[in-house]
């Protein structure tokens, strides 16, 4: 057996350690100058995501509440409301209403669209005659159904909406003394999509979040396990049936059963896929960085300091810095400043995608800034200390990763070349913003922790 077998890949702590000649002065010139950047980064970054989460006064072609993964139109064409994207960016958008340095007008306007997505939600589960039902990936901005061919089902997606519908329902009860009315509407939203989740999670058939891979998905199933338990919880706050939560709870139990089998003794991470059914079949190692995406997104906070996930990590950490050319410079300058630099991370090591073709697969934007958060969500985990301020530190070399690769006026896109660096793909792809954001947010929590 693999020395991270289980159950204690799982179980137990990744056994992190600080170098004393690792650590060095938070305060430091080269540090004040990235958290700079990183500020200037979060306004334009929340500022585009909010021009492509369309509001209610919109006069274009798009229905309030969409949210466009990119405006591109060609070369790609992201301009797409993706269900699991704009779930996404709705649980980040909720995460920023908690924010006390946020004025009152702003946080208005992030309302506006939050219902304005309610809306959007109640609309596109009302719409007939989809192949695919509740689990069709994509729709057309206007709220019409995108009828091409496409990787669906992908069954991600209405956990993920779940979720977001809960976390607002959430916030709602918590700013209005308890008042349960408004609670119940968005409830039977979260039921439609969790009631599906229930009866389509086992089938092996659907597809990955990057629309390439059929079969079971870890990312797919963390992601309807903590909305049915999320979900479960809220039917016990809201006194609904409790049937309900109980259907809800056996659904969470038996997908918690299922994840342990993703964890590959042989090679020592965790897998993607299982029993694929379809897709790509140049994907043989199974080794992903949406496994990472799956324990920020969804896993609890022991899951993330896991054995499990630090080897997965450290795996696609390895894999990339030794298969793209960027990574060969290890410093960048920022405002004057040399600041280290950690690898520019991608999907998967066999990727071809390279924003608008299959000519090979790039680094992306999003990826890289979720290491940084891994990083920053450890140290907010181990508490004060050299242990949590060497991780901060850690973090700060992704994040200045993709401050180098980032556009000088903060434009970021989905990919970046990986021997120019220069960006690539999608421009203002709205989960890079959102990645970035988050990232954003947890190091600032991790700051507050050192204090």
């Amino acid at each position: 057996m693999h020395a991270l077998d289980m159950p204690n890949a799982w179980d137990a702590e990744a056994p992190f350690s600080a170098n004393d000649g690792l650590v060095t002065d938070i305060h430091s010139a080269a540090t004040q100058a990235l958290e700079s950047w990183i500020a200037a980064q979060d306004t334009f970054s929340r500022k585009h995501i909010l021009n492509n989460f369309v509001s209610s006064d919109n006069n274009g072609d798009a229905q309030p509440g969409a949210i466009c993964a990119s405006p591109s139109r060609k070369h790609p064409d992201y301009y797409y409301a993706w269900t699991r994207d704009s779930a996404l960016v709705v649980l980040e958008v909720i995460a920023w209403l908690d924010d006390d340095q946020l004025d009152s007008v702003f946080k208005d306007k992030l309302k506006q669209r939050l219902d304005a997505y309610v809306g959007f939600t109640r609309h596109l589960q009302g719409l007939k005659n989809l192949k695919y039902g509740l689990g069709e990936a994509k729709f057309h901005m206007d709220g019409t159904a995108f009828r091409a061919p496409w990787c669906n089902a992908q069954t991600d997606g209405p956990a993920l909406r779940a979720r977001a519908i809960l976390a607002y329902t959430q916030h709602i009860i918590k700013h209005t003394n308890g008042d349960t009315k408004r609670a119940h509407e968005l409830f039977a939203l979260v039921r439609t999509d969790l009631d599906y989740v229930t009866k389509v999670w086992m089938h092996t058939g659907n597809c990955d979040i990057w629309e390439e891979s059929r079969g079971m998905h870890f990312y797919t199933l963390l992601a309807q396990k903590t909305a049915l338990e999320e979900g479960a919880h809220m039917a016990r706050t809201l006194d609904v049936d409790n049937d309900v939560a109980y259907v809800y709870e056996r659904a969470a139990q038996a997908i918690a059963h299922k994840l342990p089998e993703f964890w590959d003794v042989d090679h020592g991470y965790i897998m993607a896929t299982l029993n694929k059914t379809g897709g790509i079949r140049t994907k043989n190692s199974n080794l992903d960085a949406q496994v990472l995406l799956a324990a920020l997104h969804h896993g609890t906070p022991k899951l993330l300091a896991s054995r499990a996930v630090a080897a997965t990590v450290n795996r696609l950490v390895h894999v990339f810095d030794r298969m793209y050319v960027v990574n060969h410079v290890q410093r960048t300058k920022i405002d004057g400043h040399w600041v280290d630099v950690a690898a520019a991370v991608g999907r998967y090591p066999e990727d071809v995608y390279d924003g608008d073709g299959s000519r090979g697969g790039n680094p992306w934007s999003l990826l890289t800034s979720s290491v940084a958060e891994y990083h920053y969500r450890l140290a907010v985990h181990m508490g004060n200390g050299l242990l949590a301020q060497y991780l901060v530190q850690v973090g700060d070399t992704y994040m200045a990763r993709v401050a180098r690769h980032t556009d000088a006026d903060h434009t970021m896109r989905e990919q970046w070349d990986k021997n120019s660096g220069y960006g690539c793909g999608a421009v203002h792809l709205t989960w890079s913003y959102a990645a970035h954001t988050s990232a954003s947010r947890w190091r600032n929590l991790a700051i507050t922790s050192l204090e």
